[in-house]
């Protein structure tokens, strides 16, 4: 139950010290926000995270996944930003209402940068880290034991939560249930037959995990 998003091989970056992998997560993170206005500073930065994909070796299928997804997402934040600077600084493109510059271009990558970044150091970090790792290096950061190891419990549960969710829609979609017609409060409505299972089941997770954790506390 508590495996978490660790995915078990045999890679550079699964050897790796869980406080030096922490450390490289956050500073992704942090630069991340700190080059935000400018895409060609934020670059180094994304090279990082390719290549620790690559050292990670967590799959082609997950690397693929999240080339197509950052491909799209970096169309429409260009899109996005390109109208909002398009009166600044020296036109690249004109399409039509379109009028790409250089500073949106700039922009726009960092914006890019700013999301695709630390979503894939992160992806990383937690596929290639064991959750007791995990507490630990909170710990040896200074985090209290007790907020490291909800931390990890509540990451731990985060696929409990995917696959529960997946279920009793894919159960509901079988029984006649359309979560993709009508509009916004029929949505919300048939919603309702998804979430009260979900917490349901969700609840039962959680105590299962309290019983164990009391039991080992107790020394049984």
């Amino acid at each position: 139950m508590l495996s978490g998003m660790y995915v078990e091989r045999k890679s550079l970056f699964h050897s790796l010290d869980p406080r030096v992998k922490l450390a490289w997560t956050l500073l992704v993170l942090f630069s991340s926000i700190a080059a935000q206005h400018n895409g060609l500073k934020s670059l180094p930065i994304f090279i990082s995270t390719v290549a620790s994909l690559s050292l990670s070796g967590i799959g082609a299928g997950l690397a693929a996944l999240l080339i197509f997804n950052a491909s799209v997402f970096l169309l429409v934040t260009t899109l996005i930003w390109a109208g909002m600077y398009a009166s600044q600084g020296v036109p690249l493109i004109t399409l039509g209402f379109l009028r790409l510059t250089d500073v949106g271009l700039l922009v726009a990558l960092g914006k890019f940068f700013l999301i695709i970044n630390p979503v894939i150091a992160f992806i990383v970090f937690f596929s290639t880290t064991r959750p007791y790792q995990i507490s630990w290096a909170l710990e040896r950061l200074g985090v209290p034991s007790k907020v490291a190891l909800s931390f990890v419990i509540a990451l731990s549960l985060l696929p409990s939560v995917v696959r529960a969710v997946r279920d009793v829609i894919d159960v509901q979609r079988l029984r006649g249930l359309s979560l993709d017609r009508g509009g916004v409060l029929e949505r919300l409505r048939k919603h309702v037959p998804i979430i009260v299972p979900v917490i349901s089941r969700l609840l039962s997770d959680v105590w299962d995990l309290s019983m164990v954790l009391a039991s080992r506390y107790a020394g049984v």
